[in-house]
């Protein structure tokens, strides 16, 4: 791992801080030279850090203009959160059909538990254990989506990916009861998968997705 790559993770964290309150504006323009300033950083770390968060969605790119803070806007939050409860739930369903293969089950309880290891304490979380969380989150959610056996599904979910906050979910508070609580719908998700009941599994998944959407509603205050 090269010297810049945790300062990048950290420098990550403090502008998707910074655009989830406000800090920095829809449609503002966020550049290098600029942050590398305000940071007291070198430019590398802070061109990777804009790179995550437009992989996140959270920022616009392009070679003329640069760096642009996407808008946020609760109706196309609410819709996307909508269309990736039903692409998931029916992942779900077709997951417990299937049976999990051994692969996508260990993936799945393994980011569980590691969840688990990581809410272990009522402190806030800091960007490591933030960042942390979000990729096993996102690895409990890819080995569902792996194993649908779909080939439409990912690709239409790519398509929801592109809203803010949408998947990985970005969250302006990390607050651990409520990520307990998201923990907790895993495995009740993934034990009805490996018990092949697809419509219940298809369900919890749907509400899952919905209570998460309507948390970061409320978490960045759209």
């Amino acid at each position: 791992m090269s010297s810049s790559q945790p300062m990048a993770q950290a420098l990550s964290g403090r502008i998707r801080d910074m655009i989830l309150k406000g800090e920095f504006r829809a449609g503002q323009h966020l550049r290098e030279v600029q942050l590398a300033e305000m940071f007291g950083s070198s430019r590398t770390p802070v061109r990777s850090a804009l790179a995550a968060n437009e992989k996140d969605g959270l920022l616009d790119y392009s070679p003329n203009r640069g760096y642009v803070v996407k808008p946020f806007d609760s109706k196309d939050i609410g819709s996307a959160y909508e269309l990736r409860a039903l692409i998931e739930g029916l992942a779900a369903r077709k997951a417990a059909e299937r049976g999990l293969n051994p692969e996508h089950h260990r993936k799945a309880a393994t980011a569980i538990a590691a969840v688990d290891d990581l809410l272990r304490t009522s402190e806030v979380l800091d960007d490591d254990s933030r960042e942390s969380w979000r990729r096993n989150n996102a690895d409990f959610h890819h080995a569902i989506l792996d194993q649908s056996d779909n080939r439409f599904i990912v690709p239409i979910l790519l398509n929801v990916q592109q809203i803010p906050a949408v998947f990985p979910p970005v969250l302006s508070k990390y607050d651990t009861e409520i990520l307990r609580i998201y923990n907790t719908q895993h495995k009740q998700i993934l034990d009805c998968i490996l018990n092949r009941e697809g419509v219940r599994a298809e369900f919890l998944m749907r509400e899952h997705i919905l209570g998460a959407g309507a948390s970061i509603r409320d978490s960045i205050g759209v």
